[in-house]
């Protein structure tokens, strides 16, 4: 495809900042934020507190907490594997209480308003066992395949997700219920025994034992209809998970599709972990918000032609109903071989630095993930579709008609005004439509003049020398002639 036009910006950019956010389309601006981190509610090691002051020193305007909704593994023994069990478990918010955490970020939001936080946890909510548990063979699959669920406001969204080892629930009475009732059958046999004579008395105590027992083991009031010990269930309890936050006005996020958790497994003592990648639960499920597609692991699902854009790709063929988002996820527990609580960022376009605004472009896409180098993070200061005829423009999570060949024009620059040698991609429809080398601050614009139809979009990554990385998310086109 030919390349009508790239400006380069000679000097540099003026930024205006307000909130430490820089002035970007029409009424938008950025504001530069970190996902996924935890805190001493789990795993993290700095408190809410310290994590704020931090966040605040590196400019960070939004602070999306996910400390654990809960950490159990356990193992029980057939036939009674909730009573004879062994159970492991960890600090997480629902140990601690979601309404203390809760209550805090309330605290916190309250007492300043540089860093807006927004609760949030990340969940496990389904592994399975394979293996002995008399040798050393026992192996827990997929517990780190996870979730991150953001913007839940109310304790009770956290005490009833449907999750394994969750509390008292009664979700899946329905489901869970007929055994019950058959084993409640059988007890009500046992009292019958009872009140006869001596042998069928002897078989009326062990029968009603057994049964009360098994009645307690199996009751209909669990978390999740799903338990760790019938092989891999696919996406269904996740799925679950989704369709629970989303019904409650909450965003979910794939967490970490590609870290490494590992090949080999991870060693707990006698037992061992293993969760392979799953880059094809993001085509799998539905109804999420987005991914972690910028995180300390490599990860193919946002290169050209892979899962992120068959997904994109199949919205605007009308088979799924909405878009996903990537974000860029932090997993952030301390600094530790280089890695701060800004070297991976999430940047919001907002109108207002408001909570709820905040929310909505997470859900609405108007957003762009950023992995920060060594010298500074690269900006993304300007990214839009322009109609050339009427002048309408569409920027990141919107969608625009025209009918005649669409403009892509964008600006890239360094967060610190520096100038970085950088390489720009930009594609259509999960192809590689136009590639070119440049130095920030750099402006382009490119028209698009092949002469295609129909729903597609278009989004751009850029890699700087010095080893930083940004990546847009997409802005849908409907061309229907010209």
């Amino acid at each position: 495809m030919r390349l009508k036009k790239i400006t380069y910006i000679a000097a540099g950019l003026v930024a205006v900042f307000i909130y430490s956010a820089t002035s970007l389309a029409r009424d938008y601006y950025q504001v530069p934020g970190v996902m996924h981190v935890h805190s001493t509610y789990s795993s993290g090691r700095y408190s809410l507190e310290e994590l704020v002051a931090e966040a605040e020193d590196k400019q960070l305007g939004v602070l999306i907490l996910t400390d654990h909704d809960l950490v159990v593994m356990e193992y029980g023994l057939f036939p009674f594997r909730h009573l004879i069990k062994k159970r492991i478990e960890r600090d997480s918010i629902l140990k601690t209480g979601p309404e203390v955490f809760l209550a805090e970020i309330a605290r916190l939001n309250a007492r300043q308003n540089y860093v807006k936080i927004i609760p949030g946890v990340q969940s496990s909510p389904f592994y399975y066992w394979t293996g002995n548990p008399f040798g050393r063979g026992l192996t827990a699959h997929d517990f780190r395949k996870e979730l991150l669920l953001v913007g839940l406001s109310d304790p009770d969204d956290y005490y009833g997700l449907p999750q394994l080892h969750g509390g008292f629930s009664t979700k899946y009475v329905w489901a869970l219920l007929p055994r019950f009732i058959i084993l409640f059958a059988v007890f009500l046999l046992s009292v019958y025994l009872l009140l006869q004579k001596d042998r069928y008395r002897i078989g009326g105590i062990i029968i009603a034992l057994l049964s009360m027992a098994l009645m307690i083991n199996h009751h209909p009031f669990k978390s999740s209809r799903f338990d760790p010990y019938h092989g891999d269930q696919g996406t269904a309890p996740f799925q679950e998970v989704i369709d629970y936050v989303r019904n409650r006005g909450g965003l979910v996020f794939w967490a970490h599709p590609e870290s490494n958790y590992s090949k080999n497994g991870v060693a707990l003592g006698p037992i061992t972990t293993i969760t392979k990648h799953y880059p094809e639960a993001l085509i799998e499920s539905k109804g999420y918000t987005g991914f972690a597609a910028v995180y300390g692991d490599t990860s193919r699902t946002a290169k050209a032609g892979m899962q992120w854009d068959r997904i994109l790709i199949d919205y605007c063929r009308g088979l799924r109903d909405r878009p996903v988002w990537a974000i860029a996820g932090a997993d952030f527990h301390e600094e530790q071989k280089g890695l701060e609580l800004d070297t991976f960022q999430t940047v919001f376009l907002v109108e207002d630095k408001q909570v709820p605004e905040i929310l909505a472009a997470l859900e609405q896409g108007r957003i762009y993930a950023v992995q920060k180098s060594h010298d500074s993070r690269l900006s993304l200061d300007q990214f839009k579709i322009k109609d050339p005829s009427s002048g309408n423009t569409a920027t990141m999570g919107e969608e625009i008609n025209l009918n005649v060949p669409p403009m892509v024009t964008g600006r890239i620059s360094a967060a610190d005004q520096g100038r970085q040698a950088v390489k720009i991609s930009i594609y259509r429809d999960g192809k590689l439509t136009w590639t070119f080398d440049g130095q920030t601050p750099l402006e382009f614009q490119l028209l698009d003049e092949e002469g295609w139809r129909g729903k597609t979009y278009y989004r751009l990554d850029v890699k700087s020398k010095t080893g930083g990385y940004l990546l847009s998310n997409p802005i849908f086109v409907t061309r229907n002639s010209g």
